[in-house]
């Protein structure tokens, strides 16, 4: 069964500018396309400032992450191909990449083209032009969502509300049994491993969600108690991003919901299958010598 990972996308329109709200849990490969129609549809509606919720995605590939920065970047630094994220590697495969003439360096495009995993995307003329993200984050917030926010950080004004993400600052490659052994034994193919492989940093060379996560300028509990649907104006992290974006609140007279919710034991943090992964596509000059 696929979850589509997109759960939510709007425009808000208040004081004569309209903010962009985009919800999503997972960056996986099958969402590049739709996420590339959101946000032409983002620049048709002449937004520039975006509510980026992400405090239920624990991550995914790095082509998808890649994908949403060239939106979401300034279009001067996608232009000019400047450097988004920097891979730390070991000796071995620092070594390696010399050797091949490979930079560990990622830097802005807008091509996407990559026939093993079935991806051939353009956001050529999917540049929202944004001058503010409003970051939503949570402790359901990991590895790919945390590398986004912070390789932006250097570009674009980023304001992160809710509380802090996790903490996973790798990246790492999956590999199935078939690809480490030349004659796999039956008992292992349905197996496969998740390796740690690097650090990323972005441009200034930082990895803002290292050691213990992103920590929020404003923190807000998530209450999923509260009976507010994701996208919702009132909904307690979202309608704090609004407030800083311009957006005013009728307050007098007006009960707060929680106030008379249910006192329940806290949740269990959000896990989804790809969380805490940031997944990397394995090269071939390493993958052809993995056996």
């Amino acid at each position: 069964m696929y979850e589509n990972p997109i759960i939510c996308d709007s425009v808000y329109e208040f004081n004569g500018k309209k903010v962009g709200y985009l919800a999503y849990t997972s960056f996986d490969l099958k969402s590049i396309n739709p996420l590339i129609e959101i946000g032409k549809k983002f620049k048709a509606e002449g937004i520039d400032e975006l509510v980026l919720d992400l405090r239920y995605n624990g991550g995914g590939y790095v082509i998808t992450e890649n994908v949403l920065a060239s939106m979401f970047a300034p279009q001067e630094a996608v232009s000019s191909k400047k450097v988004f994220e920097k891979e730390i590697y070991n000796s071995y495969l620092s070594e390696s990449y010399q050797k091949q003439g490979e930079s560990p360096e990622t830097r802005f495009t807008t091509e996407f083209n990559y026939p093993e995993v079935e991806v051939n995307a353009s956001t050529k003329d999917a540049n929202i032009g944004l001058k503010k993200i409003y970051g939503l984050i949570g402790s359901g917030s990991a590895s790919a969502s945390e590398a986004l926010l912070g390789g932006l950080m250097p570009y674009t004004n980023v304001r992160l509300i809710g509380t802090q993400t996790h903490g996973k600052y790798c990246t790492g490659w999956m590999l199935s049994a078939e690809e480490m052994y030349e004659k796999c034994p039956q008992e292992l193919k349905n197996w496969g491993i998740y390796v740690m492989v690097s650090i990323y940093q972005n441009a200034d060379g930082k990895t803002p969600c290292m050691p213990d996560g992103l920590i929020p300028d404003i923190q807000i509990e998530d209450n999923p108690i509260q009976a507010y649907q994701i996208g919702d104006v009132n909904e307690p992290l979202l309608k704090q991003a609004l407030t800083e974006a311009g957006r005013s609140y009728e307050t007098d007279g007006v009960r707060s919901r929680s106030a008379a919710s249910p006192h329940f034991k806290a949740l269990p943090p959000v896990k989804t299958p790809l969380f805490g992964k940031r997944i990397q596509l394995i090269p071939s000059f390493v993958s052809s010598h993995s056996k």
